[in-house]
C-alpha cells in the first residue's frame, strides 16, 4: 500500500498482523484455542475474586455499615412521609384523648373553668408544636442560586483556588475561608455547608438530617426544630404522665401484659380490650420514645447553638474556633429576641439577620475571618 494514499485518506488505520485496516470497519481476527481461553477466563475471574475477598476484609464494620446507610439515605425517599404520618396519628389522637379523658380524669378535683383553661393551654402547645413542625419541614435550607447575587461570589474564584490530592476544589473568599467544590452538585459551596445524600443537594450550615422530619436541620429551619424539641419535652412528660394515670385507674380489668401496645392490638381484635384502652397504650409508648429524644435533643441542640456549633462539626472533629458570644450565637439562628420564639413562632416578627454563607468571629481549618 502506498504510504502516501494512508495519509489521504477518510479512515484511520491501524496495522494488525502486518496488514492495515480501517478503524471503523471490523477485523476479522483468527479465533483463539477455546481450552487456552477458557483457562485464562476463569484464572482472571479467580484473581478478582480473590481481589475482591480480600479488599472485602480489609473493610471494617462501621465502614460497611456506614456505606449501606449512605447507599440507603440516598434511594429511600418514602420513609420521611410514613414518619409524618406517624407523627400527625399521634398528635391529633393525643389531642382528642388528653381533652376528652386525661384532663377530666387527672385533674377532677378542679372546677369546671379550670378545667377549661388546662384545655385551652393544651390546644395552644399542640398549635405550637404544629407550626413549628410545619417550619421546620417548609423552610429550606438549600443552597440558593449564586449566580445573579454577585456580591456572594468569592472575587478569588478564577485566579485563587487550589486542589486537594487532586480531587478537592477549593477557593479563599474574602474574609478568607473556603469555598470547596461540590462534585455532586457540581458547584461550589460556602463555609459550614455540607452535601446531604438523603436531600441530595448542599445545606447552608448543615445540623444534621432529621428522619422525623423528613428533611435537613440547618440554617433557616434550627429555630423552629429547637422550639419543637422544646415542646416535645412537655408534650413528652405531662403526657406520659397523664395517660399512665388514666391506665392506671383501668388496672382492675386489664394484666400487666395488656399495656404491651402488641398484646394490646391483638386483645382489641380478639374484644378482649376498648379502643381507648388500645389507643392509650400506644400513646403511652410513643411519647416515652419521643419525650426521650425530645430531651436529648432540646439540650444538645441549644447547646451547640449557644456555643456557636452544628451537630455535623462536632461529630466530623472540624476545627471551628468560635469567637463570638452566646448572646450572638443564640441571635443568629433565633433572631433578635431569641426567647419569644418560645412562646410564638418569631419569624413574624423578629427575622434573621445572618444569610448563612458569610460568618464574622470564626476561624475554620486555620483560615481566621476579617471582622467587616
Amino acid at each position: 500500500m502506498n504510504p502516501d494514499l494512508v495519509g489521504r485518506s477518510n479512515f484511520t488505520f491501524i496495522q494488525t498482523h502486518g496488514h492495515f485496516q480501517p478503524y471503523d470497519s471490523p477485523m476479522k481476527e483468527k479465533p483463539p484455542n477455546s481450552a487456552l481461553s477458557t483457562v485464562l477466563r476463569s484464572a482472571r475471574l479467580e484473581m478478582g475474586g480473590n481481589r475482591e475477598e480480600s479488599k472485602d476484609r480489609n473493610v471494617s464494620l462501621m465502614q460497611k455499615l456506614k456505606a449501606h446507610y449512605q447507599k440507603k439515605s440516598s434511594s429511600d425517599t418514602n420513609s420521611k412521609y410514613l414518619f409524618r404520618i406517624l407523627f400527625q396519628f399521634q398528635a391529633i389522637t393525643q389531642l382528642y384523648m388528653t381533652l376528652t379523658y386525661l384532663v377530666p380524669h387527672v385533674f377532677s378535683n378542679c372546677d369546671p373553668m379550670s378545667q377549661y383553661y388546662l384545655k385551652v393551654l393544651v390546644c395552644y402547645v399542640f398549635a405550637m408544636g404544629q407550626a413549628n413542625w410545619l417550619c421546620s419541614i417548609c423552610y429550606s435550607n438549600r443552597l440558593p442560586d449564586l449566580n445573579d447575587r454577585p456580591d456572594t461570589i468569592p472575587r478569588e474564584w478564577m485566579t485563587n483556588y487550589s486542589e486537594t490530592n487532586g480531587q478537592d476544589k477549593l477557593a479563599l473568599d474574602s474574609n478568607g475561608l473556603e469555598w470547596r467544590f461540590c462534585t455532586e452538585c457540581q458547584r461550589y459551596k460556602p463555609p459550614r455547608s455540607h452535601h446531604c445524600l438523603a436531600c441530595k443537594t448542599c445545606i447552608l450550615r448543615r445540623d444534621h438530617h432529621c428522619f422525623l422530619i423528613g428533611t435537613c436541620v440547618g440554617h433557616y429551619n434550627q429555630r423552629y426544630f429547637i422550639v419543637f424539641c422544646f415542646l416535645g419535652v412537655i408534650t413528652g412528660l405531662a403526657g406520659f404522665y397523664m395517660t399512665l394515670s388514666y391506665l392506671r385507674s383501668m388496672s382492675e380489668a386489664y394484666t400487666w401484659l395488656d399495656y404491651i401496645f402488641p398484646w394490646s392490638l391483638f386483645k382489641f381484635v380478639i374484644g378482649r380490650v376498648s379502643w381507648q384502652f388500645l389507643l392509650l397504650t400506644f400513646h403511652a409508648e410513643m411519647l416515652a420514645v419521643f419525650g426521650t429524644m425530645s430531651v436529648i435533643y432540646s439540650i444538645g441542640q441549644f447547646t451547640l447553638v449557644s456555643m456557636g456549633m452544628t451537630l455535623y462539626e462536632v461529630a466530623k472533629q472540624v476545627d471551628v474556633k468560635i469567637s463570638s458570644s452566646r448572646g450572638e450565637n443564640l441571635r443568629m439562628v433565633f433572631g433578635d429576641y431569641w426567647a419569644f420564639n418560645f412562646l410564638f413562632p418569631g419569624q413574624i416578627l423578629f427575622k434573621q439577620r445572618h444569610d448563612g454563607i458569610h460568618f464574622n468571629n470564626i476561624t475554620i481549618n486555620g483560615h481566621k475571618v476579617s471582622i467587616e
